[in-house]
Formats: structure tokens, sequence, C-alpha cells
């Protein structure tokens, strides 16, 4: 059997990290061709039917990812791989049966006919893809991280080569997704081959342990569940109350950028086992400390990255997406303002310390407030006002998570975040943008502004931090084994 990937937490954040992003930029390049290739009426189905499918189904692989990470080191790694892919496999059949059978329903639901034959041809995509929701967690907990990335990067060409090609020869989104459909079955026989390889399938009982497993992911599941809506909802009501025209646009602002995906996945993925281990010995210094750890180091990305898009979201949107986007800039500068609240690990923290079932009604209540919030403030300011309500709600609900955090950790907050080093940080970006100013004016093309722009915020950025000794070079050397 091959030897185990021996790397380091951080190593192993960086690899996750890494595989992640390559995973999201082929998300991401597909998006950039068909934003060029489709009228914003034809993209706007396209986000539509992911929009169905992300509001089940990827929670089902967060939740059972949940219980792989939990049970294997508990019990047989064969059984728990085994029955978690078995529970997602059949979760994915149901869940693309209920996708054809009512996809008639959520066209007319969307007002918009041709989104009957995309949902049934992506109902085939949710069965084949299904094995594949733990493909991530099955590759970290055997430490073959690096594995996870070579499989994530071979997809991901793959993903943005077939919608190319869909789009620019056949410019039909019938194709496009049968591609999408080919592309899941990929993934899931990449983990079946390694699984086989390795050995790691198991042919007893396993009804025992996926009960378990499931026991135990189903309040994850059902707090996933009410997040995602929650983050979902205000595209929900955009999609129901304006075209998919006008749903293209905001699709578009409120989309995630991919390095905010890779830095807090990947740490996510990485903290949630030490969490575990420190939560239950009850070592609650450690845990404080750790928790401001990683607040440092992701705010030490992110945070200049929300100074940086604030000040030139409409080159971004120009550059990624083509000038017909640019009118999304302002959604997506309402979404920047979340980026702090990205930077703490919450629902990682309080599954640690075995308060699932309070992060799970916290969920529900934000589901309900989102909704409510982004609905009325939509009717008022219209695309903006749905982002706008949605902003609020998280907010107040970071605040009820910290305020429970503190109480059991017997903290403060003050105590729980670095904030002498985050408020450092805002002002060496602050710094950043003022080269910014010269810079706009020189350059007309959206393209060579953009990267100009970047390079010239990254150096101003990392010049005054290395200065003030915000950061050491010791710190970034410790990057280098990335990107080797």
């Amino acid at each position: 059997m091959e030897k185990p990937e021996e790397f380091s937490l951080t190593q192993s954040a960086g690899l996750v990290g890494v595989s992640k992003l390559v995973n999201i930029l082929g998300l991401l390049a597909a998006s950039m061709i068909l934003t060029r290739l489709l009228t914003r009426s034809e993209y706007g189905n396209y986000e539509q039917v992911w929009l169905v499918y992300n509001s089940f189904l990827p929670l089902v692989g967060y939740g059972l990812s949940s219980s792989v990470y939990y049970f294997s080191a508990r019990e047989d790694r064969r059984a728990v791989y085994s029955s978690a892919i078995a529970a997602a496999t059949i979760i994915g059949v149901a869940s693309g049966i209920v996708l054809a059978v009512f996809a008639p329903l959520i066209a007319r639901w969307f007002g918009a006919e041709a989104l009957t034959e995309y949902i049934r041809i992506f109902a085939v995509y949710a069965v084949l893809s299904s094995p594949s929701l733990m493909f991530e967690s099955i590759f970290v907990t055997e430490r073959k991280v690096g594995l996870l990335l070579w499989g994530n990067l071979i997809l991901a060409v793959l993903f943005a080569a077939s919608v190319l090609i869909a789009a620019l020869f056949f410019h039909s989104l019938t194709i496009v997704f049968i591609s999408i459909a080919f592309i899941g079955a990929v993934k899931s026989v990449y983990l079946f081959i390694f699984l086989a390889r390795a050995r790691k399938f198991f042919s007893g009982g396993l009804s025992t342990v996926m009960k378990a497993q499931l026991l135990y992911a189903l309040p994850i599941l059902v707090s996933g569940i009410a997040g995602t809506i929650s983050k979902q909802i205000d595209r929900y009501l955009v999609t129901l109350f304006f075209s998919p025209d006008k749903f293209a646009v905001y699709a578009i602002g409120s989309k995630e950028l991919p390095l905010i995906a890779v830095i807090t996945g990947s740490a996510s993925a990485v903290l949630f086992p030490v969490f575990s281990e420190l939560g239950s010995t009850e070592m609650r210094g450690k845990f404080i400390q750790i928790w401001r750890n990683s607040i440092s180091k992701t705010g030490f990305f992110l945070l200049p990255l929300m100074v940086f898009l604030l000040f030139s979201a409409n080159d971004f949107m120009g550059f990624f997406f083509g000038s017909k986007y640019v009118v999304s800039a302002g959604i997506f500068r309402i979404f920047l303002l979340l980026l702090p609240l990205r930077l703490a690990f919450y629902s990682q923290a309080l599954f640690s310390l075995g308060k699932q079932k309070f992060y799970m009604y916290a969920s529900v209540a934000e589901m309900f407030l989102s909704g409510l919030a982004s609905y009325f403030l939509l009717r008022i300011y219209g695309l903006e006002g749905a982002a706008i309500g949605k902003v609020i709600v998280t907010y107040l609900q970071v605040v009820v998570l910290v305020g429970v955090l503190t109480f059991l950790l017997k903290s403060n907050v003050v105590e729980m975040f670095p904030w002498m080093k985050m408020f450092k940080v805002v002002i060496i970006s602050a710094v950043g943008l003022v080269p910014l100013l010269f810079v706009r004016g020189l350059f007309g093309n959206v393209y060579l502004r953009f990267v100009v722009e970047c390079v010239a915020f990254a150096g101003v950025f990392a010049g005054v931090a290395l200065a003030t000794k915000s950061v050491r070079v010791v710190n970034l050397r410790k990057m280098q084994f990335i990107v080797n």
C-alpha cells in the first residue's frame, strides 16, 4: 500500500486550499466563458439550475463529510467511507428523481419554461456525482491531499474545456449541462478507483455505521440546509420577482470570490479536527489561542482583499465577466461587507463543543429573518435591497454566535478576537489604495488597468506590511511549500 503523505497542519491546509482553488477556478472559468457567449437571460437560466441544485445536495455532502471526520478516528475507516458513500448515493438518487419529477413546477415557479429540460438533465448529474460528495473528506482523512489536488486539477480542466466546447460550437445550454453531468460521473469514478486501489471498500454490514453517521450528521445537515437556504433566499426572491436577465446580474454580483472559499474552506477542514480534540479535553486556553491565530491568518488575506475590491469592483466585474456585467458591481460591493465575518469559524467551533443543535436553531432563525429582510428591502430598493437584507441579518446572527461562544469558553469579545491586528491590516490596506488613485486615469483598457491595480496594491501592501512588521519574512517562507 502507498505510504501516507506526511504533511504538517499548515502544509495540509495549503494543499487542501489549492485543491479548492482549482475546483472553484474551474467553475469561475465556466462562468467567464458563458457570460461572454450567452445572453444574460440564458446565463440567468444556467445560474437558476445551480441555485436549485446547491440548495440541498451539497449540504448532504457537508453533513456526511463531518461524520467521516468524526467517525474515522473511532471506527473502521473502510466501513465509515463505504457507509458514507452509500448514504450519499441513496440520497443522490432520491434527489435526482425529485428534481426530474418537479422540474416543470420549478420552471413555472421561476417563470422560465426552458428550465424543465435543464433541471432534468441536472437530475442525472445529481445521481452520477453523489458518491463524489465524499471526495474531499476521504482524501483529507487518508492524508492524500496530493491526490486530492491532482484530481481537482484534472476535473477543473475537463469541466472548463467541456463547457467551452459546448457553448462555443453548439451554443446550447442543453449540451453544457450534459457535459457537466459527464464530469460528475468522472469525479465519482476517480474516487472509486482510489478506494479500490487502497482497499478501502467494506463488504460487511453497513447499517449500524450508516445509522450512527446519519444521526450525527442530521443536526449538521439541517443547519446546513437552513444556512444554505438563508444564503440563497435572496437569490430565490430575485428570481421570483425579476426576469432571468435581472437574475443574471444579481447572480454575478453575489458570486463568492474563489480566494474566500479557498482560505476559509481549507482552514475549516484542517481546524475542525483540532477544535474537536481541544473541545473534548476542555483545553479552553489552547482553543482560544488557535481560534485567534486562525482569525489573524485569514484576516491577513481577506481584509486587504475586501478593501481593494471595494475600490476596484467595477474593473473586477469588467475583467472577469465582461462589460455587460459591470452593472453588478453595486451588488458585489454590498456582499463584500460580509468578508469580516468570514475570518472566524463559528460553526466548526460550536460543533466541536457539542452545540450542533444550537447552530441548527440559529441557522433556521437566520433563514426566516433573511427571507423577511430581503423581501421587504427588495420591494423598496430593488436588487440591492435583497443584498442589504441578507447582510444585515448575517451580522445579527454572528453577534448571537459570538455571544454563545464567549459564554461556553468563559471568555469575552476582547479576548476572542485579535482586534489590533485586524485594525492594523485594514489601515495598511487603505494605504495600498493610494497608488490606485493615479493608475485609474492612466489606462483605458479594463484588462490592463485591473492587472496594474492588482500589482500596485499588492506591492504597496506587502512593502508596508513588512516595514511595519505586520508580517515577517519567516512567515512568508512557510508559503514556499505551496508554491513549490
